[in-house]
């Protein structure tokens, strides 16, 4: 646990020092309804949080922090009675806060809690207090959210269980589609970065023998794909970040001038993405050409209003480029974690001061609308890539995101979770975006970045916990980890109803050993060395041993439920969380051939069985297949639909579950979609097994 001392006086600190400036938020928070509060509050949450501040700098037994005065109690208590609303962090506290008051006597965990709800409760009201010289220097009426957000964005560093709602008796409540729609699913998708670099080493045969596992509707069958254009043009050519394989050539050189033929490995799969005909390919800047920055480098710089022209110029020059060579760019992405310049030079990298990153926008706006090519005229924009939900987007979106959504300067909106954040922090984001947006409805949104967690394996346990400390090294290509990406995955699609979902990078050579030449049991599981950022993983000395293999991970096979089952066009339906067992959460969805998809993630250590009810009359499933300990993506036997509509379904333990099914005309309609890609695909490879791993070897 966190120490309480700790939190409460760098939390005050930071309501203290907190900015007046926020984006308008909604009364009452992420409910639709507002949130009941006791008569003339405000006075009282100030008087508290001072309170805590006094006690925090006391130094006497923790035992004072519960001395509070009646009428403190009772406004504490008010505010837990809200706890159970979705409207904010405070759900998921008083979860943590149950679970952890049933196991010690830690009563400053109460404290902690009640204090947490407090503040939430302000930061979802409307309503004002006076700050006393002693906070700011100043007297005055002042909205009293931005300062409850301030310390919330804080506070939010503290992990919390990932904990939810179940059904009280699984076995016998119904698991039903909700009616009305939601989001239309647009890709799932991986990047390009870093490992063409190595590829384009490896033998032509094992080259096109990744695109297939990549591309091909037989294997992972991603729906989207980013393409990393390139900084580093560097002197001679030469590149200067210093992690192996992690600059990318520039498509311009040193003194400016265009040389095509750079960047083979980049530019051979985005090619085979683009034969593929995904649904999405993005074309995403970490920094500007090397040509362009202050330092001749391509980390380590700031962009600077001045630089925007050039730019501008360059990325209209390459992707004209890249359409008269008939590859199809959907989006363009000009920065990532504009928060960090990567300064150290481990990797490419370029911060944009958010005051900037509208007007960078509207730039590329205005230069896309004015190109010669009608295609890059069509080229949609997404931003901002900010790396962190709580520390980046919260801060920052009031700088630049209203007046761009206002001006239409970009068509969606990407974002990174590298703080990995609780499942109200994501509702929060989510009517962030909305009132950023009002009066118009919310963009997109796009999940673009995620990686690198530390898995149940490792870290947490039972189900994980959230917060910037889950990025740490570790190497788990087991089901841990793999089950963990699908709860990510639910948490996007469900709570924040985003569009897209692309994982990091589709391989990796962050393996902690030489699988070639090491016992098998040698690269199962490392603790503290390697990185959980590949779906799959080559061998980091391949120009040594001549390993050109390709190995897998669990994470591959269950995020190709997701980019096999839920196409593009695909329409998601909620199943809520409150009518499935605990550790569970499903996704479903109606595909465009009307055939439906169902995805449980089952995280507990025993199967679970659920009854379901097909949304329709004369339905069938067609279709099911696991992923667990043992199964990569087996076909299991298919349930019987009863006259009701009903059956009974076994989800796996620690194991995902596929169903496809179909109801009324369509339950008689022709080949079911995804029936090729469960079928075992050996047409390209030779398959061998390796404890419970699977790895590709050229013939």
């Amino acid at each position: 646990m966190r120490p309480l001392l700790s939190c409460f006086s760098i939390a005050v600190a930071l309501v203290a020092a907190s900015p007046t400036h926020q984006v308008p938020r909604s009364k009452g928070g992420l409910s639709s309804q507002s949130v009941n509060v006791v008569s003339n509050p405000t006075h009282r949450v100030a008087n508290f949080v001072r309170r805590q501040e006094q006690l925090a700098n006391d130094s006497s037994d923790i035992d004072a922090l519960t001395s509070l005065s009646e009428q403190q109690k009772a406004d504490v208590e008010k505010a837990t009675e809200d706890f159970t609303k979705p409207f904010g962090n405070a759900a998921i506290w008083k979860e943590a806060y149950d679970f952890d008051i049933e196991r010690a006597d830690i009563h400053e965990n109460r404290i902690f809690y009640h204090t947490l709800a407090t503040f939430q409760l302000a930061e979802n009201s409307s309503l004002t207090v006076i700050r006393p010289k002693s906070v700011d220097g100043s007297d005055g009426d002042a909205d009293v959210g931005p300062f409850m957000s301030k310390a919330l964005q804080f506070l939010q560093f503290y992990p919390a269980q990932l904990k939810q709602p179940q059904a009280g008796d699984p076995e016998n409540t119904l698991v039903q589609l909700s009616p009305d729609p939601q989001q239309t699913i647009a890709s799932f998708g991986a990047s390009g970065a870093w490992w063409p670099n190595f590829l384009k080493d490896f033998p032509a045969a094992q080259q096109k023998n990744l695109s297939t596992l990549l591309f091909s509707e037989d294997w992972l069958h991603l729906s989207g794909y980013r393409y990393n254009l390139g900084g580093s043009g560097g002197l001679n050519d030469s590149l200067y970040v210093s992690t192996p394989g992690r600059g990318v050539e520039s498509f311009m050189v040193t003194n400016g001038t265009y040389d095509w033929t750079r960047d083979v490995g980049g530019v051979y799969y985005l090619k085979a993405a683009n034969e593929a005909k995904l649904a999405s390919i993005t074309a995403f800047v970490n920094s500007m050409p090397s040509a362009l920055t202050e330092t001749k480098k391509p980390c380590g710089n700031a962009l600077t209003a001045a630089a925007i022209p050039q730019f501008m110029a360059y990325l209209n020059e390459v992707l004209t480029h890249l359409t008269e060579e008939k590859i199809k760019i959907d989006y363009i992405s000009p920065m990532n974690e504009p928060g960090n310049d990567f300064d150290e030079c481990t990797q490419e990298g370029m911060s944009v001061d958010k005051t900037l990153r509208a007007e960078v926008f509207e730039n590329l706006r205005a230069t896309l609308k004015v190109s010669t090519s009608p295609t890059v005229q069509k080229i949609n924009i997404m931003g901002d890539e900010s790396s962190q939900i709580a520390s980046n987007a919260y801060p920052d979106y009031p700088s630049w995101l209203p007046q761009t959504l206002a001006s239409k300067f970009i068509d969606a909106i990407a974002v990174h979770m590298y703080d990995w954040p609780d499942d109200a922090t994501l509702l929060n984001y989510r009517q962030l975006v909305i009132n950023s947006s009002l009066p118009n409805p919310p963009p997109p949104i796009k999940q673009t970045e995620i990686s690198s967690f530390a898995s149940a394996s490792g870290l947490h346990a039972p189900f994980g916990w959230t917060g910037p400390k889950m990025m740490k090294a570790e190497y788990d290509p087991g089901i841990n980890s793999a089950l963990d990406m699908g709860r990510y995955i639910w948490q996007w699609l469900t709570l924040v109803n985003a569009e897209s979902w692309d994982w990091w990078t589709a391989v990796s050579n962050m393996m902690p050993c030489y699988p070639s030449t090491v016992p098998a049991s040698n690269c199962d599981y490392a603790k503290d060395s390697g990185y959980n950022d590949g779906l799959l993983y080559i061998d980091p000395a391949y120009a040594t041993t001549k390993d050109y293999n390709f190995y897998f991970t669990k994470r591959f096979w269950v995020f190709r439920h997701f980019s096999h089952f839920l196409r593009p066009g695909a329409v998601r339906y909620d199943i809520p969380n409150e009518i499935l067992p605990y550790g569970t959460v499903a996704v479903a969805a109606k595909n465009v051939d009307s055939v439906y998809s169902t995805i449980f993630v089952n995280r507990n250590v025993t199967e679970q069985t659920i009854r379901m009810k097909l949304p329709g009359a004369g339905g069938k499933v067609t279709i099911a297949v696991q992923t667990t300990d043992k199964d990569d993506f087996a076909p299991v036997a298919l349930p019987v639909v009863g006259a009701d509509g009903t059956f009974k379904l076994n989800l796996p333990a620690k194991g995902v579950l596929t169903i496809q099914f179909t109801v009324g005309a369509s339950a008689a309609a022709g080949p079911v979609a995804g029936k090729r890609g469960v079928e075992e695909a050996g047409r390209v490879h030779t398959k061998r097994e390796r404890r419970g791993r699977s790895w590709w070897k050229m013939r």
